[in-house]
């Protein structure tokens, strides 16, 4: 078929309206993919114990499909901006494939700034609204629970059980509560502060003093397992935050190469005169 050639001869080699195109039809495809995406994800997911999905399996799912939405939007978008373009009359077949592909590329970055301010304006407001709300009522519900589960708050507790007469005074809770952070800070009780804390502790809830040491020790005990377990949340919610930003360089760049081949792709069959009228056409 003969190449369609575009009789300017000093035209611009960026066409701004095929790019646009593009850029938008990848922001819609990758829109309406993302929003459907959510809404599988949602029904994964139960506040229930036991009921939910394995994080694990989500998190393989969101990324795999992370990946699909990011190629195929950005081939798409590549692809119309490619089969759009007017080809300069006297461009060699190899310079042809390079330009389609440098406006594949410029599809790809136009479409990924539509998508950052698509899903920051005031379009998904409502969405957004509904959803600071889900997350307000669900960090209420974490912190009441976390509240209930407070570690420093069940060690007190436990130390400062009292049978005796003359209660535990909200003073002397304090001071035990200032002794366990410093303890925990150094890694140890110091003695001074435990023998302390035992004496009171001795005569106030009316046990012996080796019973009051064991209370404090186990209660320390029991905090430093919990602040080594707030560590180790921690170092696994920063190897997160590293591995989420190393997928998503990696899913920019291989969306950018979908893009550069879907506008070859398409400028190959703009130049063939490909058509496709009988994907759509009726019976």
């Amino acid at each position: 078929m003969a190449a369609a050639t575009s009789t300017k001869s000093a035209q611009s080699y960026l066409e701004w309206g095929a790019i646009f195109g593009g850029a938008v039809l990848a922001a819609a495809i990758s829109t309406i993919m993302t929003a459907f995406g959510s809404a599988i994800g949602l029904t994964l997911v139960s506040p229930e114990p036991g009921r939910s999905t394995s994080l694990t399996v989500i998190a393989i799912v969101a990324g795999l499909w992370a990946l699909w939405i990011a190629v195929s939007a950005a081939t798409a978008g590549g692809y119309l901006a490619g089969r759009m373009r007017r080809p300069v009359a006297d461009a060699s077949a190899h310079e042809r494939d390079v330009r389609d592909g440098a406006h594949g590329l410029v599809v790809w970055a136009v479409g990924a700034l539509l998508v950052t301010v698509l899903t920051t304006s005031s379009l998904f407001g409502a969405a957004r609204t509904a959803a600071e709300g889900v997350a307000s009522a669900t960090s209420g519900a974490a912190s009441l629970l976390s509240q209930q589960a407070d570690p420093m708050a069940n060690a007190l507790d436990s130390v400062m059980r009292s049978t005796g007469t003359a209660p535990v005074t909200s003073d002397e809770r304090a001071e035990a509560s200032r002794i366990f952070v410093t303890g925990l800070s150094t890694g140890k009780l110091e003695s001074g502060g435990r023998e302390y804390i035992a004496s009171r502790l001795a005569s106030r809830a009316g046990i012996a003093q080796p019973d009051a040491e064991k209370r404090i020790d186990d209660a320390f005990a029991k905090l430093t397992q919990a602040k080594e377990t707030a560590k180790q949340a921690v170092e696994k919610a920063r190897k997160m935050a590293v591995l989420t930003a190393f997928l998503t360089a990696a899913v920019l760049l291989v969306s950018a190469a979908a893009s550069w081949m879907g506008a070859m792709l398409g400028g190959k069959h703009r130049d063939e005169e490909l058509d496709l009228s009988h994907l759509i056409r009726r019976g």
